[in-house]
């Protein structure tokens, strides 16, 4: 189970709860005066309506972080200090303002401010047990072009780091999208692979750069008629290298993205979140196999 589940799952609470405040806030405004202000004047349906508008915007925010696997105990504190805010502001107007509000609007301030502090508790535990992942990904977009690695270091030689690496069949074992690879020709630079999805779409790959040992790129032929991403252009280099008692590998890859910009700019904003799942979870397989072979 990810280290980061049980601050998602506290996040996840936090958006539903923010969502449907801020929806109850602004399709019903005026009931909601109505019902907390002893004395509603005109101004109490807008602030209300306003503060509905922000609360959806906030739930969106937690939202995205909710699914995104790798977020940081940074992030989840900033989302902690929000919500502490809000406490500290529903006990500023209680004691401040308190006589603008109504019974029920005592409550119901009170009401959302015990559901806040519940999940700012759950969001601080969780974040106590996030621990960042090992693989190191970095991902960045320059002239339309997608870039992305990870390097990871291992408790295995360079050498048996390398055996791993260049098991083409056992490929498909260590990576999540893909089901099967297969050798059609060749070795070394020119080597021709097929590899398989998991709908059993199929392309080729044509290994473009090779040093024993050390290092192998291969160019994808994204122009097969099944080949199911949007890319018109991806290359992937694989390397490894003696670090310490073990080594690090790392897998870099740079993708072209079909269409014009806007398609460019919506590929860059899906592809990052995706692209880091699959490396990092690549890059963690290959880590255990590596390992394992190392001490057998």
């Amino acid at each position: 189970m990810s280290t980061t589940t049980t601050a998602r799952t506290f996040i996840g609470l936090n958006a539903a709860f923010s969502a449907l405040t801020g929806l109850e806030l602004i399709i019903f405004p005026f009931a909601v005066a109505h019902l907390m202000f002893s004395d509603p004047a005109g101004w109490t349906t807008l602030a209300l309506r306003l503060l509905g508008v922000g609360l959806v915007l906030f739930a969106l925010d937690l939202l995205l972080m909710a699914t995104n696997r790798f977020v940081t105990k940074g992030e989840v504190m900033l989302i902690i200090l929000a919500d502490i805010g809000w406490l500290i502001a529903s006990a500023a107007l209680v004691l401040l303002t308190g006589y603008l509000f109504s019974d029920a609007g005592l409550l119901m301030i009170g009401i959302v401010a015990a559901f806040v502090a519940v999940f700012a508790a759950g969001q601080y535990v969780g974040a106590g047990r996030i621990v960042a992942p090992q693989s190191r990904v970095s991902i960045r977009s320059k002239n339309g072009k997608l870039s992305a690695s990870v390097r990871r270091v291992v408790a295995a030689p360079a050498e048996t780091a390398w055996e791993v690496m260049t098991d083409h069949p056992g490929y498909a074992d260590v990576a999540g999208n893909i089901s099967k690879v297969e050798v059609l020709a060749g070795e070394g630079i020119g080597m021709t692979r097929r590899c398989f999805g998991p709908k059993g779409e199929n392309w080729t790959e044509t290994c473009n750069q090779f040093q024993e040992g050390r290092s192998y790129g291969f160019r994808i032929h994204t122009e097969a008629p099944d080949y199911p991403y949007p890319i018109s252009d991806l290359q992937g280099r694989w390397s490894v290298e003696p670090k310490g008692p073990g080594s690090e590998f790392s897998i870099d890859i740079e993708a072209k993205p079909k269409g014009g910009f806007l398609s460019r700019a919506l590929f860059a904003s899906v592809a990052r979140r995706q692209f880091k799942s699959i490396l990092v979870d690549l890059a963690d397989a290959w880590a255990k196999r590596m390992e394992h072979e190392a001490r057998t």
